[in-house]
């Protein structure tokens, strides 16, 4: 897989989610890579060449659902964003695992 595809991250299925979710967010080919370092969840860097998000879902293949909670990862970020706890702006939670194969947040 190209650096711009990297594995568990499907930018066309992606990019139709976030036209679908929240049109006129992306504005061009969307690339992604993953963020190295992560000891569990996966972290990837997208941009369509003018923005920039991030991507986190669970490990590829079998998971314990507990422990890879994208779920309460998203609800907590969304708790925060608001206050002055410093944390990204939440864009979507995706619980439809057909896009990614697994719940994930942008």
């Amino acid at each position: 897989m190209s650096p711009d595809h990297p594995p568990g991250l499907d930018l066309d299925r992606l990019r139709a989610l976030l036209e679908r979710e929240r049109p006129g967010l992306v504005d061009g080919p969307l690339t992604g890579r993953l963020i190295e370092g992560g000891r569990s969840n996966l972290t990837y860097a997208v941009s369509d060449g003018a923005a920039k998000w991030v991507v986190r879902r669970p490990p590829l293949g079998h998971v314990l659902a507990t422990a890879h909670d994208m779920r309460r990862e998203h609800r907590v970020i969304s708790a925060l964003y608001p206050t002055s706890v410093p944390v990204p702006r939440p864009v979507l939670l995706c619980e439809d695992e057909d896009v990614l194969g697994a719940p994930f947040y942008v």
